[in-house]
């Protein structure tokens, strides 16, 4: 391959991979614009492998961020106060280290999409993914180096833009490796969507970030609102508050996709340090929360529906524990518990973190178990991984067998996605069952000190 590469020719196989894409594309265009109407598939053929720039990119070195230095950033604009030279100069520093950054960490998963065979990269879900990779790669290393105020704006529009177009991807994700998940072991598909999906928060918050940054400290009217919100992230956030956010919005999310009774009777305690406040990205602790109590009340309503007890026998507990290091939230609830399963999902689980082969409900291998579960996931268009997308649906939903299909979906990539959250910067999300009962425990490192995950390569 490197041989048809130096010689500006193209290989074989890279042209076999060029006709296939454009026989899918037309065999399946009326289906595929049916889940991203919003964008024009056709752009001309991407060479797969041959890309000199994006190998260059890719073994480039990363500069690891944590939770504390992004923080630390924030409150050097707040100390800025009133000068408006300081406050862009900075400004323009956490752009060009965004713009810096955001190449080296696409052309990564740029990579590790080639690496996968090619009967999977071949898929139709994954090809629209490589390609949108490939173009945002290409569109943010040719765009111009930020220098000043005005240019700066215009790099955060255009990370919105792109922020907004790649709301596709999980889904898309999801669907095609449930698709081609008989060409890949349980290690490979937990691993590369466990990579996939590090990455894409890392890249994600780093640019959300930078761009609520500017927001709050660019303009006179927010320059000088409390250090308690810096860009992405509360330095006071309050858990049992969120918590008690959370159980609301999955009473709602429940009543809006059910006929409306019952969750109502389901009791919900909160005990232990639910005064807590640390730092952290409030958007990752509400997606969690939400996940998990969603799953919690889900199953008491179906464990209550086989089963013929009474939804006011089912309690949901949830007690919180605070240490000088950590944050700990427990949830338990006696909705029947899940089977277990003394055999290790994976029989290599070398480069996984340690939390993703406890339990497989959090793991990304069981989409492919049932994969009629997650087409209404084709219905969605596009999932950000916050909360507020629930909310949105929620409030235009009814009753109908498509609702059902995006809510179980919905909720068969949610639990996997949460553990991610919580895996980011050092966090871990957990499930321990016996029959009858579970609990699932949370914890989140308190000091902001822990890095994202090392790349795994």
């Amino acid at each position: 391959m490197k041989v048809f590469a130096e010689m500006n020719l193209v290989s074989p196989f890279e042209s076999m991979m060029v006709r296939r894409n454009n026989l899918l594309y037309r065999l399946s265009s009326s289906h595929y614009s049916s889940i991203i109407s919003h964008r024009r598939f056709y752009t001309p053929p991407i060479k797969f492998y041959d890309n000199s720039h994006i190998l260059r990119y890719s073994e480039m070195e990363l500069a690891p961020f944590s939770l504390r230095q992004l923080i630390f950033f924030g409150k050097i604009l707040s100390s800025h106060g009133s000068n408006p030279k300081e406050i862009e100069k900075t400004l323009i520093q956490g752009a060009n280290f965004v713009q810096s950054q955001l190449p080296t960490r696409i052309a990564r998963r740029i990579r590790d999409f080639q690496q996968l065979p090619f009967v999977v990269a071949s898929n139709i879900h994954l090809m629209e993914t490589y390609n949108l990779y490939v173009e945002a790669f290409e569109k943010i290393r040719s765009f111009p180096k930020v220098t000043n105020r005005d240019r700066n704006q215009e790099w955060c529009r255009f990370l919105g833009d792109l922020l907004k177009e790649h709301r596709v991807v999980i889904p898309q994700l999801a669907i095609g490796i449930a698709e081609t998940a008989d060409h890949l072991t349980n290690h490979q598909i937990e691993k590369f969507m466990t990579i996939m999906f590090h990455s894409r928060i890392c890249r994600r918050v780093l640019a959300e970030h930078h761009i609520a940054l500017t927001s709050q400290f660019d303009h006179q009217k927010t320059r000088y609102k409390s250090e308690e919100n810096l860009g992405v992230i509360e330095t006071r956030l309050e858990v049992g508050k969120v918590l008690e956010r959370c159980i609301e919005l999955v009473k709602s999310n429940i009543q809006s996709q059910s006929d409306g009774t019952g969750y109502e009777f389901i009791g919900v305690e909160i005990g232990g340090a639910r005064d807590t406040k640390f730092a952290y990205i409030p958007d990752h602790l509400e997606y969690i929360f939400f996940e998990v109590l969603l799953n919690s009340f889900r199953a008491a309503i179906d464990y209550s529906s086989r089963n013929l007890p009474t939804l006011s026998n089912f309690k949901i507990k949830i007690h919180i524990a605070s240490s000088p290091s950590h944050v700990t939230v427990r949830i338990s609830d006696n909705a029947g518990g899940v089977t277990q399963s003394w055999s290790p999902l994976y029989a290599d689980e070398e480069g996984l973190p340690p939390s993703v082969s406890r339990r497989d409900i959090f793991s990304f291998f069981h989409l492919a178990e049932r994969k009629e579960r997650i087409r209404g996931l084709t219905q969605v268009g596009g999932l950000e991984g916050k909360v507020r997308e629930h909310v949105r649906v929620d409030q235009n939903s009814s009753l109908t067998h498509e609702a059902e299909e995006i809510q179980e979906a919905r909720l068969r990539i949610g639990l996997p996605l949460s553990s991610i959250y919580a895996q980011f910067l050092g966090g871990s999300l957990e499930m321990f069952s016996i029959k009858g009962y579970s609990d699932v425990v949370l914890s989140i490192p308190k000091l902001g000190t822990i890095t994202e995950p090392k790349p795994m390569n």
